[in-house]
């Protein structure tokens, strides 16, 4: 293990001694070009402006970089990397745009495209290596203490919502309605009885399993969605109504997404045997989509404790959102698909 430690800090070492001989390589021709060909006085405000100016044109294209290319990507070394790629580009566009017309509107001379390259290089030297790596580098740090507070903080939020989730799922009437609904089987269907305590077993055997875990495989968690609509069906007959239509199975999410959906359908809507509140769960391409017939029950009020927790556990951990739309007519809620 040392010896591959000490391998990979030689690499690195040679790696920024090798960056480090080359920026020094490229300024030194920089300011010799610029003895050569052109001069620079220090008591001349225009050229600090036009450094100023320049300044503000490095930090601008690293930021709109850095903010562009953060949402797509999350690792390290990708999200740094295209970011300065991406802001020299940027930079070399907006500084040789503003060369050009300075040097058109203000002195009235044309551009060439050597000058438009000596300019390009000479502000990335003198300017840009610095401004953009120091703006990358605070960029950086400020990201990675935001996200620590963020996770210190959704670590907070998972402990309280496992905690009443356990609560709900172990509180005496959610088990004593199951038990009324076991009892009445056993008196008027006494086939069903064997089928009920399975679901009933695999329900609790499911969260008590996977409460503690950040994701779990998209077959798993139908498979337990399936054993608690059998649960709710077995409560209140047609009352609601699932069709679920996933083929596909791959993939993850986080453990209990669906029934937290489910419960919040059926909870917050109105449904009857004569009148039954449907609902679908279906896959389009990396999202599962769950709808449901919008019939609000009004007396009830939602803390949303449990779409404010699975939308922070999607956007942190894993960089996804899920969105919550209500129409007219129906409740729409898409979550992602871990891949």
């Amino acid at each position: 293990m040392n010896t591959i430690n000490n391998r990979s800090f030689l690499k690195n070492s040679i790696l920024v001694i090798v960056v480090i001989v080359l920026i020094n390589t490229v300024q030194i021709f920089t300011l010799y070009q610029t003895k050569k060909f052109g001069d620079i006085n220090f008591y001349n405000i225009e050229d600090h402006i036009f450094g100023i100016i320049t300044c503000l044109f490095s930090f601008i294209s690293t930021y709109l970089s850095w903010q562009f290319i953060a949402k797509k990507y999350t690792q390290k070394v990708i999200k740094i990397g295209l970011t300065f790629l991406v802001a020299l580009l940027l930079f070399s566009c907006i500084t040789s745009l503003y060369y050009t017309l300075l040097r058109h509107f203000v002195y009235h001379l044309s551009t060439s495209l050597d000058m438009l390259i000596g300019n390009i290089v000479f502000g990335l030297t003198t300017n840009h290596l610095y401004i953009s790596g120091y703006t990358i580098a605070y960029l950086h740090f400020s990201n990675a203490k935001k996200l620590a507070l963020d996770v210190e903080r959704l670590e907070k939020e998972k402990i309280l919502f496992q905690s009443k989730m356990l609560q709900k799922n172990l509180e005496p009437h959610f088990l004593f309605n199951n038990l009324s609904v076991l009892s009445n089987l056993a008196h008027k269907k006494p086939e069903q009885v064997e089928d009920f305590i399975d679901d009933f077993s695999d329900v609790y055997r499911y969260y008590l399993k996977h409460n503690q875990q950040e994701i779990v495989s998209l077959k798993e968690e139908i498979d337990f969605i399936n054993s608690y609509m059998n649960l709710i069906q077995k409560r209140f007959n047609t009352a609601y109504l699932l069709s679920l239509s996933i083929e596909d199975k791959s993939g993850y999410i986080v453990p209990c997404t669906l029934q937290l959906c489910l419960e919040n359908a059926i909870k917050h809507n109105f449904g009857s045997t004569e009148k039954p509140l449907h609902i679908t769960i279906e896959r389009i391409e990396n999202q599962i989509v769950i709808k449901n017939e919008f019939r609000p029950v009004e007396t009830l009020k939602s803390s949303k404790l449990g779409n404010q927790y699975l939308k922070n556990q999607y956007q942190i951990m894993f960089n996804q959102s899920i969105t919550f739309e209500t129409t007219s007519t129906h409740y729409i809620v898409k979550i992602p698909i871990i891949q």
